[in-house]
């Protein structure tokens, strides 16, 4: 048994406030509606490819040769099981980094909370850019993804400009000069923006 292959769409799901977008395979089309997806359109807030958290995946075998496996939203968990379909996967975040080297840190993109590792040279610019330490009470936190639908103007900071990239990744980035004691490649709080631009 093979799982059927053709081309893949732009889709969604809800989990909690976060909207996680991934390409679902052709043939998981026909069961759009019962896997809850949600076509994307270009609607604000959609996270591609996030490494964590992660929807569960359903499963089930259509016929010989074609078997549809897909994340589905958590709201359809109960109607899947009940029409035989397999749950399996997801829904395991990873662990948060705290090192003699390293935290985790997180910025508010409006429905959840960004984070990444930062290096403790990198502290000294957190409240300019309001970024905040990561810990397990830290609610809707997102980590490792490739897109985001929405975009933002340019600026700088301390000699360093920074913008909202569109490919691979749009989030605030500081885009660093080959110049000593400049701002690394970080992320800025969208709401310390206009705050950022008036110190450049």
């Amino acid at each position: 048994m093979s799982r059927a292959r053709g081309e893949r769409d732009r889709v969604f799901v809800t989990l909690g406030t976060l909207q996680y977008g991934f390409l679902a395979g052709s043939n998981s089309r026909p069961h759009r509606a019962a896997l809850g997806h949600t076509a994307f359109t270009n609607q604000v807030g959609v996270v591609f490819g996030a490494n964590s958290p992660k929807p569960n995946r359903a499963r089930k075998e259509i016929s010989a040769v074609n078997i549809v496996s897909s994340f589905f939203d958590p709201g359809r968990r109960a109607s899947l099981v009940a029409d035989d379909w397999v749950i399996s996967g997801g829904g395991r975040r990873r662990g948060l980094a705290r090192t003699p080297r390293s935290r985790s840190v997180f910025v508010d993109m409006g429905t959840y909370n960004y984070a990444w590792n930062l290096t403790t040279e990198e502290h000294q610019h957190m409240e300019v850019l309001g970024i905040e330490f990561a810990s397990g009470t830290t609610p809707s936190l997102v980590l490792g993804f490739n897109s985001q639908s929405r975009h933002a103007p340019l600026g700088r900071l301390a000699g360093a400009s920074f913008r909202r990239l569109s490919d691979p990744i749009e989030q605030w980035s500081m885009q660093p000069k080959p110049l000593a004691g400049q701002l690394p490649t970080r992320l800025a709080s969208y709401q310390r923006i206009p705050n950022v631009v008036a110190a450049g």
